[in-house]
């Protein structure tokens, strides 16, 4: 449509140059086609003459069969209304990242026709963001949507971690006991395999992503609306609601917002049909607690089983060892005459493991490791290599995907994750437990699965971000691959566990030089 503003101008002389075409949309039953024009909020209102003026233009220009209808909606650059739409964005096309997203740490300021949007973004999160891929793909979105010239500001939030910490100031939250009782799964419905143990909707008292219910339909309904926004806008949506009650007689208010390719099977679903659902709990409309449902599978019941929690010692497992480090081959031979000590004593005198992950998303209650990578310091060397996938439950999210290059078909065969952790405890045993940012992240993912198999890490830990934080070195931002740039290291594959493990070691032993 670009093409038939420049043609539109080329006809009036730059009349409108000031219009940026904002949707398109043809409904093939009306054959209708209506185009909905953005212009600056300076200018008052379009002339009617000139409406009639564009409205011919382009009913002889692109020579429709059906009918046309011009929309005209004022751009204004209000602060609020960038940021919703900036959160809109997060919501559509970062799901992964969008629960961390609001309006706290957004701002927006213009000038004229000139927006600058600042997202303000702690250290986890902007370890899963490409800056440069989301900078331009915002800035695009954004002007798309408004008439303005945007440039997109990201910065580090600095309070992600405070200047002095100690690992025993920052305890790590044990997610509490869950009660589930157990259901057989009869039928994929919607979506792909949800986990067979629901938990009580009694005991969801609050906003929870990722509750898996089961319960039988109850007054399921059914409305229609047309979609205002997206590709899909002007089209037909179902919405079906109904209530979920559970065998402890505990219910919940249901939303399932329903894709074409999905009615007949929503149809199909009569009440007191029990079915297992895997949703977002979050306050509706009313401002009650509602279950916004994602996947749907038809279930029967099964007994009660013991109160469960993923935190807690499962006296079942049996460890098979399934990871063998790699000894690393010196760079160069020792001197056997003399050793000069090129760093402190805290490098030279303490075995020290350095390790990273990666995982599903940044949530350690509801999300999952993929993969483990560390490395071994002795004595100012690194000397062994320990590197392994983990075969998660669920799905990888598409967007983590694209972040690591890990794929759900790398991981299909990979060891479960208890029998990693195990292995990787039995390594870093007598050693002290470094990595990047590793207290208010990596070190909860890790002692999650740990408390599964009864085990406890006792190590000293020592965060190489904290102690890159309080170094002499200054930059822009701490970011790891920042950091190493400016310490003149290279940091290759980032976003893999064994290379952010290599190169945080190198930070850490630069940072460490004997002077």
């Amino acid at each position: 449509m670009i093409n038939t503003l420049e043609k539109l101008n080329e006809k009036f002389n730059n009349k409108y140059n000031f219009f940026k075409i904002l949707s398109v949309v043809f409904d093939e039953e009306a054959l209708l086609t209506t185009i909905t024009f953005l212009y600056p909020y300076q200018i008052d209102e379009i002339p009617t003459e000139d409406r009639e003026e564009i409205y011919d233009f382009y009913k002889d220009f692109l020579a429709l069969k059906g009918d046309l209808k011009l929309k005209y909606k004022k751009s204004f650059l209000d602060a609020r209304l960038i940021i919703d739409e900036v959160i809109e964005y997060f919501k559509n096309n970062k799901k992964g990242i969008y629960p961390y997203i609001n309006i706290d740490n957004i701002s927006s300021s213009n000038i004229e026709q000139d927006v600058v949007v600042s997202l303000k973004l702690n250290q986890d999160i902007l370890s899963m963001l490409d800056e440069l891929e989301l900078s331009n793909s915002l800035k695009n979105h954004l002007e798309q949507k408004f008439i303005a010239n945007v440039k997109i500001e990201i910065f580090e939030n600095e309070e992600t971690l405070p200047e002095n910490i100690e690992f025993e100031d920052l305890p790590i939250q044990i997610k509490s006991k869950t009660k589930r009782y157990e259901v057989k799964v009869e039928k994929k419905v919607i979506g792909g395999d949800i986990l067979p143990k629901p938990e009580f909707i009694s005991d969801v008292k609050s906003p929870k992503s990722s509750v898996i219910f089961a319960g039988v339909i109850n007054n399921k309904n059914c409305k229609t609306f047309i979609q205002k926004k997206g590709k899909n806008a002007g089209k037909e949506k179902s919405l079906y609601t109904f209530n979920l009650k559970d065998k402890e007689a505990g219910s919940i208010d249901c939303v399932y917002f329903c894709p074409k390719t999905h009615e007949k099977d929503m149809e199909a679903l009569d009440n007191l049909f029990m079915i297992l659902c895997l949703g977002d709990v979050k306050h509706g409309i009313n401002g009650k607690l509602t279950y916004y449902i994602q996947k749907i599978s038809i279930a029967t019941p099964i007994e009660l089983i013991k109160e469960t929690d993923t935190c807690e010692e499962n006296p079942q497992f049996i460890h098979k060892k399934v990871v063998f480090p790699d000894i690393l081959q010196r760079k160069q031979q020792a001197n056997l005459f003399e050793v000069k000590a090129k760093y402190n004593d805290f490098i030279m005198k303490n075995n020290i493991v350095v390790f990273d992950i990666e995982t599903t998303g940044l949530d350690p209650e509801n999300c999952e490791i993929t993969e483990i990578g560390a490395v071994k310091i002795e004595k100012g060397e690194i000397t062994e290599r320990f590197s392994s996938f983990a075969k998660p439950k669920f799905p990888i999210p598409e967007e983590v995907q694209k972040l690591t290059h890990i794929t759900d078909d790398m991981v299909r065969y990979a060891p479960r994750i208890e029998d990693v952790v195990y292995d990787f405890y039995e390594w870093s045993r007598d050693c002290i437990i470094s990595g990047y940012n590793i207290i208010g992240f990596d070190m909860k993912f890790i002692l999650k699965v740990a408390k599964q198999i009864n085990l406890t890490f006792d190590n000293e830990i020592i965060d190489a971000y904290i102690v890159a934080r309080q170094s002499s070195l200054r930059t822009t931002n701490y970011k790891l691959g920042t950091v190493v740039k400016a310490l003149g290291l290279t940091l290759n594959d980032a976003h893999r566990a064994y290379n952010d493990a290599y190169a945080t070691a190198q930070v850490l032993m630069e940072l460490n030089k004997a002077k």
